[in-house]
């Protein structure tokens, strides 16, 4: 029984020093006496909320501040809660009058969190003027409360009785710290209209010092076996001691933490070194035969399970097999099996993984692990429900509808944004086409399949690289690229381009002997046959102001020399200013305000449309567009600085 009294005597001393509040100063026998009587609960509240309203105005005294910091809410609390059944006070009234929930231990009134705000605040100087001390004639203190409730009417957003309570509770505050001590108790006995609550004889009302904050005066306590553990002396001690010692247990925690995630690091950095990696590969920036080892690594005979024996194919690539893996773990990924027969194969896995590393953006598909064995080498990505582009696109289901097109250009768009623009070095894709474009749940598309990226490795403002051979998917690669061998970021515009050709006609690149470039500009050569290029599955169903913006951005992507066609920044604004001029001043700022000259080609989009598409710019509304600083892209840095490079979901609609 002692033992158990011993450990509840530092647990109160523990919850007493970590509260800034202090109840020290009170006499809680009228409190008690009333509290016990069920016929008078209502002044049982009053008087609760007085004795706590005083204690956070002596607080105040000494911060400034209208109550305690988030933080110590629920330990203030607490410690009220452990005083006020120390004398004598049940719990039930506690339960009844609301502590913690209507009796607070912070006064924030719409937006006002200091004495000072609120004493600016309107109408405040006529509280302040009426409420003068002495206040112990009836008159005077009805002038007071009158003015109070006055100045509580005009203050903007007061409409429920909790938040009507805090306010008055801060202007009280307010008025107290306007004054000397002794008028605190004058002030409150008006405000809440209690009376016979005083200070504990030989204390004042002056405020706590702040090397130890006194504890409630447990010698008077009822419980005399708490009185003999510990005793005041004993209490200061613990409250100059306790503190910096849990400060310290913090600091030796955390550093053992960060001890322990290194060990950890340079443990999986070993583990992924013993994998073997193609000798001399050059990797990004950086020769390293190593996969980063922020990846999860995954063994041949978990991903033969989780694939059902390699038996869930849901498509294929030119580099390998992709199939749907579910894992014992809950984990549902795309897996991609890179083909045993092709030398290329492992420099494409190890550059994709390389890649994908140091990317991180919202419509770009995340890496989630990899599987290696001597023979074979596995990369897993995260799992997209709604396949590709292409499956929607050329399939004999639903076709996507017309806002649903606008939107994954939008987001391929964007992505390629953050390559071209926010990497260091700049990064070109090669390969953008509906197959290379993911769809999630929501029909949010990402752009995939990294094995072809290519970086520029002797620029910062460019791409501007020879290749010996030309890489791409035939109809999609840019012309100009396939006769000099020089690739630009232009060239992914190019790309680009086709797509949006290919999201409005429903068309495969190539159709016979035509390809999709040329047999667009036969249909756009006159005005009348724009319509034609509408994918027939969609009927009526479009908006052909939009429908002239998309083909003249599409137009100016897809014209023959690099130079002639814009940047992905120019078909942001374009898009933007087109396809809704109400958010033209947004489209400016992501080329600094300058104009596009496609953007001017659509009219007012068509009013009444049903479905809103959120923009998926970066946050704070094309922050990430009007600025002319590359970012690292690296994963390390992102997880160091605590943020990242994509486009958070920030919403207008087009």
């Amino acid at each position: 029984m002692r033992h158990c009294t011993v450990e509840h005597s530092f647990f109160l001393a523990f919850i007493f020093a970590c509260c800034p509040l202090d109840l020290g100063w009170s006499n809680f026998s009228v409190a008690a006496s009333v509290c016990s009587n069920e016929n008078e609960r209502a002044k049982c509240c009053r008087l609760i909320n007085a004795f706590i309203a005083v204690s956070v105005a002596r607080y105040a005294n000494s911060t400034g501040k209208l109550g305690v910091p988030a933080a110590f809410s629920e330990i203030c609390l607490l410690s009220i809660s452990e005083t006020l059944q120390l004398y004598g006070i049940p719990s039930n009234a506690m339960v009844f009058c609301g502590l913690g929930t209507k009796i607070l231990v912070s006064y924030p009134c719409e937006g006002r969190a200091t004495v000072l705000e609120m004493l600016q605040s309107p109408n405040f100087s006529n509280v302040s003027e009426n409420c003068k001390p002495p206040l112990s004639m009836e008159s005077s203190c009805r002038k007071c409360v009158n003015s109070g409730i006055i100045y509580l009417r005009h203050l903007n957003g007061v409409r429920d009785n909790v938040t009507l309570s805090t306010c008055r509770n801060a202007a009280f505050v307010t008025l107290v710290n306007q004054g000397d001590s002794t008028s605190t108790i004058g002030i409150a006995s008006c405000f809440f209209s209690v009376q016979g609550f005083n200070v504990q004889s030989g204390l004042s009302l002056q405020p706590p010092t702040p090397v130890a904050s006194p504890s409630p005066p447990l010698a008077e306590s009822p419980s005399r076996n708490v009185t003999a553990v510990v005793s005041k002396e004993r209490h200061q001690l613990y409250h100059l001691k306790l503190i910096p010692t849990i400060c310290i247990g913090i600091a030796a925690m955390a550093i053992l933490l960060l001890v322990v995630m290194i060990l950890l690091i340079r443990r999986k950095s070993r583990e992924l070194k013993g994998s073997k990696a193609p000798s001399g590969l050059l990797l990004g920036m950086h020769s390293s035969n190593c996969p980063p080892p922020m990846f999860q690594r995954f063994t041949r005979k978990e991903t033969k399970k989780a694939t059902n024996n390699f038996t869930s194919e849901i498509g294929k690539g030119g580099f390998g097999t992709v199939y749907k893996a579910e894992f014992s773990n809950g984990l549902v990924v795309a897996v991609k099996r890179m083909h045993k027969s092709l030398e290329q194969g492992e420099s494409d896995f190890y550059r994709e993984m390389e890649l994908l590393g140091r990317l991180h953006h919202r419509h770009l598909v995340s890496l989630k692990g990899f599987c290696t064995t001597r023979h074979e080498r596995f990369l897993m990505y995260e799992y997209m429900e709604n396949g590709s582009l292409r499956d929607h696109l050329h399939s004999s289901g639903k076709a996507p509808s017309w806002q649903r097109r606008i939107q994954i250009a939008i987001d391929v768009a964007n992505a390629l944004e953050y390559l071209h623009f926010y990497c260091d070095p700049p990064l070109c894709h090669r390969d953008i086409k509906p197959s290379n474009i993911l769809l999630d749940a929501n029909f949010r598309a990402k752009v995939a399949d990294f094995g072809l990226a290519d970086v520029s490795r002797g620029s910062s403002t460019g791409f501007d690289q020879v290749h010996a051979d030309v890489h791409g998917t035939p109809g999609y690669v840019d012309p100009e690229y396939v006769v000099t061998r020089e690739l630009t970021e232009k060239s992914d515009v190019y790309s680009y381009g086709v797509l949006l050709l290919e999201l409005v006609s429903g068309r495969h690149a190539v159709e016979g002997n035509q390809n999709l470039v040329e047999w667009s500009r036969q249909r756009t050569a006159v005005a009348a046959g724009l319509p034609e290029l509408v994918d027939p599955a969609l009927g009526d169903s479009f908006d052909l102001e939009e429908l002239q913006v998309v083909a003249a951005v599409a137009e100016w992507c897809t014209r023959s020399e690099g130079k002639a066609r814009p940047s992905i920044k120019q078909v942001l604004v374009a898009l933007y200013e087109g396809l809704d001029p109400v958010h033209r001043d947004f489209a400016g700022a992501v080329e600094g305000g300058g104009r596009s000259a496609a953007g001017g080609q659509g009219g007012k989009a068509a009013g009444g449309r049903s479905e809103v598409i959120p923009y998926s710019g970066d946050g704070r509304c094309l922050q990430s567009s009007s600025s002319t600083s590359r970012s690292y892209c690296s994963r390390s840095l992102l997880l160091e600085s605590g943020g990242s490079p994509q486009s958070p979901p920030c919403g207008f609609s087009l």
